[in-house]
């Protein structure tokens, strides 16, 4: 099994042709019967691999994959265990290949202390996932959903790389109420940036870098906190979400003289997500609503003064999922995400963009899943024209259609 896992890890890390990944499959599916060990009692080690298709009809969305790509995975390892009766310690390295993005590079996605003195009480120190909505904790959780993305109308796949943790500490707990309960989280720390984050590519699409584009970013902290409502209603819970950004900043070339700087600042950029999840029977009922935005600075001094505007979007969505049986579940979800602060009517497919999806997942065992999905995307905000996404305003299309198959073998 040893010599199994180090040629998907070789696969994982120099697959790039259609061949290739023929041959993870088949790897993949002959792992999938073998014995994994999975640790000690109290040692528990685990991890994924999957390999997907992504193929797009008219734009580079989500990245550039317009004609088809197998530039689509991700894989991780992570490792536990527990000393006495309160204290956890573990960690998780990822990487991922989205397009342009991620390039298969290994980081740390988390590692924490945990120690909980009871259930009203425990912290968190280290690098800890990043508490927003209803499954901003789970973003690589993807054997817990039929859905090869989540509705990017919340969970940009653009940001995964960015927003899937921070570093820091947090305190939580539960608090009983009667038949309901409460969990709270509260945080304090900062996000790790850089131009290879896909959080660039918001910067870089402004049109105000000169290439290859935005050369350095930074915030000072993030901070905020999450509470769910778990309600008398068995399966039915509601969650908001808050966390704010502190001097989220930028620089780079400036488009009309590269070598002049242009400096952005957001002095505070917040995000308010509001979540309802219902799960009854083999049915799963999600909806969410999300605003993040704040003020921005920038300018490129002496040839531009600093200009101050606003920035940022809403975003929702309403989803639906259903086991039909050991082997099969199906999902379909619409989402709608709008530019704020702007001038255009929000006919205009500059500044929204709605998603219409199906999904179709498929578990072959209890390790290895095959997935579907199509995506029907009216609208090109967020999509992006850079470097890496290119999508001129020449040949861009008012619509495009998105087809995503995904494997993941998880032990």
């Amino acid at each position: 099994m040893y010599g199994a896992m180090k040629l998907l890890t070789y696969l994982s890390l120099h697959a790039r042709s259609k061949g290739a990944c023929v041959v993870l499959g088949a790897c993949l599916a002959a792992a999938a019967h073998a014995a994994i060990p999975v640790g000690s009692s109290n040692v528990q080690i685990g991890g994924f691999f999957s390999q997907g298709y992504l193929y797009s009809s008219d734009n580079n969305y989500p990245t550039a994959d317009k004609g088809g790509t197998w530039d689509f995975r991700e894989m991780a390892f992570n490792a536990s265990t527990t000393v006495g009766d309160h204290l956890r310690i573990g960690g998780q390295v990822f990487a991922q290949r989205l397009g342009a993005l991620g390039a298969d590079k290994v980081v740390l996605d988390w590692a924490v202390l945990d120690y909980n003195v009871s259930p009203a009480f425990g912290l968190r120190l280290g690098r800890v996932k990043y508490p927003k909505g209803l499954y901003g904790e789970a973003l690589d959780l993807d054997v817990v959903r039929p859905y090869v993305f989540l509705p990017g109308a919340v969970y940009s796949p653009i940001l995964r790389d960015f927003s899937a943790s921070f570093d820091g500490g947090m305190v939580y707990g539960t608090i009983e109420a009667g038949r309901s309960s409460f969990d709270y989280k509260v945080f304090y720390g900062d996000i790790p940036m850089s131009p290879e984050k896909g959080v660039a590519e918001f910067y870089n699409n402004s049109g105000l870098y000169a290439a290859p584009g935005v050369a350095a970013l930074n915030m000072d902290s993030v901070a905020g906190g999450q509470l769910t409502w778990n309600t008398p209603v068995s399966g039915l819970k509601f969650v908001y979400s808050y966390s704010a950004y502190r001097n989220l900043a930028t620089d780079g070339p400036f488009f009309a003289y590269p070598p002049i700087n242009l400096h952005s600042n957001f002095p505070r950029f917040s995000w308010n997500t509001y979540s309802g999840e219902y799960a009854w029977n083999n049915w799963v009922f999600a909806a969410e609503w999300q605003r993040c935005g704040g003020d921005i600075n920038y300018g490129a001094a002496p040839l531009m003064p600093t200009v101050y505007d606003r920035s940022g979007w809403d975003g929702w969505y309403a989803a639906a999922s259903r086991r039909l049986n050991d082997k099969f579940e199906v999902g379909a979800y619409y989402g709608d995400l709008e530019q704020r602060f702007s001038a255009r009517p929000s006919s205009d497919p500059v500044v929204h963009q709605r998603d219409t999806s199906v999904s179709v997942r498929y578990d072959v065992n209890e390790h290895l899943l095959f997935k579907i999905e199509a995506h029907r995307i009216d609208g090109v905000y967020q999509t992006f024209d850079t470097a890496r996404i290119p999508n001129p305003a020449a040949t861009r299309q008012d619509q495009t259609t998105v087809f995503a198959v995904k494997t993941t073998l998880s032990f």
